[in-house]
């Protein structure tokens, strides 16, 4: 076990790695979900020599243009995403500043608060047709972005179809899942650009695990795919499968990178590993299950601990 870092003190990644991490989700998701959420810890956070104030400025008024642009092209699914955004943004500094605690408790509570009122302003401004043009605005999206990989690699065309109807779906899952990753680059973001930051580091990876109560989103999910239940509980049950299923596969991803640390195994054949399955669809299809697998099995059996226990015996 390392000792963990002193409040207000930098972490020790290397910087290149939060730099590919911002690369990557500027590619995969709105870049605001990073930009308004680090902008409004720069201004929060008790800065003492005042440096972070003109940065928060310009990152703020960049997410904030963005999101403007974005809400007014006409889009209503562009301007649930803005609106979402903006408060979530403000539901996660209110927590921080109010609640001191581990940086997951406080993401999870920030998106459920904005999600329930981003549902509710949907509700009210649309009504329940308002869900329909949401989804049918994703799939469009969806549609024109696998259309176009099609036109660059003819033999994806039969997995078009699947993806499109998997995204008119599961939007609001993957959206959730896009904040948690924005939040968690903004608060790492934070602490290297302030002194004192507003709270700890964000453990290592190898560490990484969820509380156990999200076994029952995927008892949830797996409910929803037995029973005969109605398209709206589908919907929801499906978006929370997404979650915890991707959180489950990070928490077994987690586990295999502590035993590989305590065999001697490197970061670098790991990163391998994961990009060979990624490029062969098959081992893939093995991969994700069995890391998932290993999350949900882990609030039973503790595998992290049992190792630390025995490693502690051996020595």
């Amino acid at each position: 076990m390392t000792t963990p870092a002193p409040a207000g003190a930098a972490p020790t990644r290397p910087r290149w790695r939060l730099v590919l991490a911002l690369i990557g989700f500027a590619l995969w998701a709105h870049p605001s979900l990073v930009g308004l959420p680090c902008a409004a810890l720069l201004i929060a956070a008790p800065d003492r020599f005042g440096r972070s104030l003109p940065l928060a400025a310009l990152i703020g008024s960049a997410s904030l243009a963005l999101l403007v642009l974005g809400g007014g092209s006409g889009s209503r699914l562009a301007g649930v995403t803005s609106a979402y955004i903006v408060l979530v943004t403000a539901a996660f500094v209110t927590e921080v500043l109010l609640h001191p605690g581990p940086f997951l408790r406080h993401a999870l509570r920030a998106m459920a608060f904005a999600g329930i009122a981003t549902a509710v302003l949907i509700q009210v401004i649309w009504g329940t047709d308002g869900w329909a043009t949401l989804a049918w605005e994703a799939t469009r999206q969806a549609g024109l972005t696998m259309g176009f990989i099609v036109q660059q690699a003819p033999d994806a065309f039969p997995l078009y179809e699947p993806i499109v109807r998997f995204v008119s779906v599961t939007w609001p899952g993957m959206l959730a899942l896009q904040t948690l990753a924005g939040l968690a680059l903004a608060w790492q973001l934070h602490l290297r650009l302030t002194s004192p930051a507003l709270g700890e580091p964000l453990a290592r990876f190898r560490d990484f695990r969820i509380g156990d109560a999200w076994v029952w989103g995927m008892v949830a999910w797996l409910g929803v795919l037995i029973l005969p239940v109605s398209g709206a509980l589908q919907v929801a049950g499906t978006n929370l499968g997404l979650v915890a299923g991707t959180l489950y596969v990070l928490r077994g991803a987690a586990i295999v990178a502590a035993f590989a640390e305590a065999f001697g195994i490197s970061a670098v054949a790991l990163v391998i590993a994961a990009g060979a399955a990624a490029a062969l669809a098959v081992p893939l299809i093995f991969v994700l299950p069995g890391l998932c697998t290993l999350g949900i099995t882990d609030t039973w059996y503790q595998y992290r601990r049992r190792l630390a226990a025995r490693r502690t015996n051996a020595t």
